[in-house]
């Protein structure tokens, strides 16, 4: 778990697990203080052989446990109680946000399928991108995210796009060529939201077996702003240089 330094978040978070154990449960809570500490913990439940492994964040703590569960051959369920900064993933699942019922939902809830991608030697669940909004992502600071939440990354967009600029790169779909010269952002989603509630893939479903590209061709400053909007809503994927 990672409760973002919030002590009021610690203690709902005990409370919780004095509940869980009341009603008969085993649990072994590990909070994380770095990158990697969430895939270590998780490697030490599959080796302990768990049945259930609750991640208690956001989006990047939901990734790290998918990075350390890998692909064991002993698979825990996998619960989500969304307590990050933006929590699309979890979001795009319709699970609570309450942190009681999501534990609940996770603790008996049904469990679905879910595909699970690779970016060379890295695993995802939700949306990898590319360009603006990858760097939107990498350079909102932990202390702007504590501050301001899912808005965060509003916030660093702005900024990231004064120095918009575009990058070239070849996409190929099923060996055969998709798109191949300059542009802004691209998006390979197992989901459809991310980087705060934007919904780049709009049709992507993660229990389909595929994964949906999205790229925004290079195009002026001012034409790309104007398109940010219906990339926020999901509406993006008829218009010009999409």
């Amino acid at each position: 778990m990672y409760p973002r330094g919030e002590p009021e978040r610690i203690e709902e978070l005990r409370a919780v697990v004095r509940r869980l154990r009341a009603e008969g449960h085993e649990v072994t809570p590990r909070l994380t203080f770095e990158a990697g500490d969430a895939v270590h913990f998780a490697r030490e439940a599959v080796r302990a052989r768990v049945d259930l492994v609750i991640a208690v964040g956001g989006d990047g703590t939901v990734n790290e446990v998918v990075n350390g569960l890998g692909r064991a051959r002993w698979q825990p369920r996998l619960g989500i109680v969304p307590i990050g900064t933006a929590n699309d993933f979890a979001a795009g699942l319709g699970l609570p946000h309450a942190v009681p019922e999501a534990v609940r939902v996770a603790v008996a809830g049904r469990a679905v399928a879910v595909d699970v991608a690779r970016v060379n030697r890295r695993l995802f669940v939700n949306v990898s991108t590319g360009g603006f909004g990858a760097e939107a992502t990498e350079h909102t600071s932990l202390e702007t995210k504590r501050l301001l939440g899912p808005l965060a990354y509003l916030v660093t967009g702005v900024r990231e796009f004064v120095e918009l600029h575009p990058t070239r790169g070849r996409f190929t779909v099923d060996g055969r060529p998709f798109y191949a010269g300059e542009f802004l952002l691209f998006a390979v989603g197992n989901a459809r939201r991310t980087g705060g509630g934007s919904v780049l893939t709009p049709r992507a479903e993660f229990g389909d077996g595929k994964l949906d590209l999205m790229v925004v061709e290079a195009m002026p400053r001012l034409e790309f702003l104007a398109l940010l909007p219906d990339l926020r809503a999901g509406t993006h994927l008829e218009s010009p240089g999409v």
